[in-house]
C-alpha cells in the first residue's frame, strides 16, 4: 500500500477500536469518509517572440495560430494561456468525530473532531489536500450543573465577529433563572476562517507579512435572553506576540426584539477598535405566519482584515444594501418565494478618468417548490444580478424521489451565463447531476453521485475552448454509539396526581 493508504488506513482502524476501548464509558463516534472522481482541463502558460505577434484591425494583438496575447511594454515576448492536457484527480476526504463522557466524574466529557484529505490520483493535487491530517476540535470539557463550565483545548468560537479557531482555555457562566450567560477565553489563535496555525504553510498567500509565531487571542462574551428579547455582546482582540502589537481588536453588538407575535426585529453591528470605524452593520424587521411570510432589511457590509495583512491598505470600500423577500403558500404542497436587493458601493475617492465604473448593482431571484405527492417534491428557480464588474444569470431545478423512509433520488441540474465586463471572454454553465442516498440502518448510510459539467468560453479567438468536466462520488457515513444517549423515554403519566 502506499503511504497515503497505510495512513487513512490507520486512522479509520484507531477511530473503529475507541469504542472497544471504552465500553465503561459513553460515547458517540461518526465517521464520514467520501471520494470523487474528477477530470478537468487547464491553462497551459506559454510565449511567443513579439515579431511573431499579429495585429488585428481592431488594434488587439494574437500570435500566428489564433491565440489573443499580453504584450508588456518594451518586452520581447508576449504570453498567453492554451489550452492544458485532460487531468484527472481523486480526492478523499474522511473526518471523524467522536464524544466520550462517564469518565468517572460526573459533568466531564471528551469531544475529538478530525479530518484526512488526500489525492488519491499523481495528476493533480487537489485543493484543501494540504495540510492532509487536521485536528478541527479536540478539548476536555468540565460542566458543573448548569451554572458554570470549563474546556480547554482545541476549540471554536462562533458569533457576529465571525468563525475563529483558538487552542486554549474558556470558562461560562450562567444563571438560568435570568437568562444571563458570560464567556471569557483565552489562547493561541489559528489562521481565520481556517483550523491551522498562522504559520502554516496552508496560510500562505503572503508569507512575507505573516507573524512569526501564532497570535495570542483573547475575547469575552455575554448574552440576555427572554422570550421578548435577547441581547449578544461580543469583544475580541488579537496581539503578534513577536512584537506586543494588536493585530485586531473588535466589539460586537446584536440583539432580537420580539413585540408582538409573529413579527420580530433582528440587528447588529460591529465596531473595529483597532482601525476606528465601524464594520458589517444591519437591521431587519420580519413577519412570519403559517400561509405566508415576509423580511426586509438594510446592511452595510465592510470586510474585516488583521492590521498584519497588506489588504487593509487597500480601504476596501463598504456598500449599503436593502432587500425584501417573502414566500407564500397559496395551495397545500406549494410555495412560492420571492427575494430582491439594491446595493451601492460608498464613493472610493479614488479618479479614473479613462473609465466609467459602476458603483451600483442589483440581485434578484425567485422559485417554486411543490410536493406532488409524499413521495415526489419539484423545484425550480431563477436568479439575476448585475453589479459593479460582472453580471450572471440563471436557472436551477431538482426533482427528489422518496419511494421509502431509507431511500432518496435526486435529478437535479442548473444553468449559468456570466457576462464579464474585465474580461475578454463570456462564459456560459450547465450542470446534470444525479444522487442517491441509501439507509441501509440506523449506523450507515451510503450516497452516490454523478455530475456533468459542461462550460463553454465564448471568445473570438482560439482560447473559446471547452472546460467540461465528469464527476463521479461515494460517502459513507457510520454511526457508533454507546447507546446511553438513546435511552427510552420514562412511561408518560396518563392520570394528573390530585392537587389542592
Amino acid at each position: 500500500m502506499t503511504p497515503r493508504t497505510t495512513r487513512v488506513c490507520a486512522i479509520l482502524a484507531a477511530a473503529l477500536l475507541l469504542p472497544a476501548a471504552g465500553q465503561a464509558q459513553g460515547y458517540r463516534l461518526r465517521l464520514d469518509a467520501g471520494v470523487q472522481s474528477v477530470r478537468f482541463r487547464g491553462y497551459q502558460l506559454d510565449s511567443v517572440a513579439i515579431s511573431d505577434v499579429d495585429t488585428l484591425p481592431d488594434g488587439s494583438l494574437e500570435s500566428s495560430d489564433g491565440f489573443a496575447v499580453d504584450c508588456g511594454s518594451a518586452a520581447a515576448f508576449c504570453s498567453f494561456f492554451r489550452p492544458g492536457a485532460e487531468q484527472s484527480s481523486t480526492p478523499l476526504v474522511a473526518t471523524a468525530d467522536l464524544t466520550l463522557w462517564g469518565l468517572g466524574i460526573r459533568g466531564l466529557s471528551v469531544r475529538l473532531n478530525g479530518r484526512y484529505g488526500t489525492d488519491l490520483s499523481d495528476d493533480a493535487e487537489w485543493p484543501g489536500t494540504e495540510p492532509g491530517l487536521q485536528l478541527l476540535e479536540g478539548f476536555v470539557e468540565y460542566a458543573a450543573a448548569p451554572t458554570w463550565g470549563v474546556r480547554a483545548g482545541r476549540q471554536v468560537q462562533t458569533g457576529r465577529l465571525g468563525y475563529y479557531g483558538y487552542d486554549g482555555g474558556r470558562v461560562v457562566v450562567r444563571a438560568p433563572s435570568t437568562g444571563l450567560e458570560a464567556t471569557g477565553y483565552l489562547g493561541l489563535g489559528l489562521a481565520r476562517g481556517a483550523l491551522v496555525p498562522i504559520t502554516s504553510a496552508a496560510a500562505n498567500p503572503l508569507g512575507e507579512y505573516r507573524p512569526a509565531e501564532s497570535q495570542l487571542v483573547a475575547g469575552a462574551t455575554a448574552s440576555w435572553i427572554t422570550p421578548v428579547v435577547e441581547l449578544n455582546g461580543e469583544y475580541q482582540r488579537e496581539v503578534d506576540r513577536t512584537s506586543d502589537y494588536f493585530t485586531s481588536e473588535r466589539i460586537a453588538l446584536s440583539g432580537t426584539l420580539r413585540p408582538a407575535a409573529r413579527v420580530s426585529l433582528v440587528g447588529g453591528s460591529e465596531y473595529d477598535i483597532a482601525q476606528g470605524f465601524f464594520g458589517t452593520t444591519d437591521v431587519s424587521v420580519r413577519y412570519t405566519t403559517q400561509p405566508w411570510g415576509a423580511v426586509a432589511g438594510w446592511r452595510r457590509y465592510r470586510p474585516h482584515f488583521d492590521l498584519w495583512t497588506i489588504w487593509g491598505a487597500f480601504s476596501p470600500v463598504p456598500y449599503n444594501a436593502g432587500y425584501a423577500s417573502a414566500f407564500v403558500n397559496p395551495i397545500r404542497g406549494l410555495q412560492l418565494r420571492l427575494r430582491g436587493e439594491r446595493y451601492q458601493f460608498d464613493d472610493a475617492e479614488a479618479e479614473s478618468p479613462l473609465v466609467t465604473i459602476e458603483s451600483e448593482g442589483w440581485r434578484a431571484s425567485g422559485g417554486a417548490s411543490y410536493r406532488l405527492t409524499p413521495a415526489w417534491l419539484m423545484d425550480l428557480g431563477y436568479h439575476k444580478q448585475f453589479g459593479p464588474g460582472a453580471a450572471s444569470e440563471g436557472w436551477d431545478g431538482a426533482v427528489t424521489f422518496t419511494p421509502t423512509a431509507r431511500v432518496t433520488l435526486t435529478a437535479h441540474g442548473n444553468s449559468l451565463d456570466r457576462p464579464l465586463e474585465y474580461r475578454y471572454d463570456e462564459a456560459r454553465l450547465v450542470t446534470l447531476g444525479l444522487e442517491g442516498e441509501f439507509a441501509a440502518s440506523d449506523n450507515l448510510r451510503i450516497a452516490l453521485t454523478a455530475t456533468r459539467y459542461d462550460e463553454d468560453r465564448e471568445r473570438p479567438d482560439a482560447a473559446s475552448f471547452e472546460w467540461d468536466q465528469l464527476r463521479l462520488g461515494a460517502r459513507v457515513v457510520l454511526l457508533f454509539s454507546s447507546g446511553a444517549d438513546r435511552a427510552a423515554l420514562p412511561p408518560a403519566r396518563v392520570r394528573r396526581p390530585a392537587g389542592r
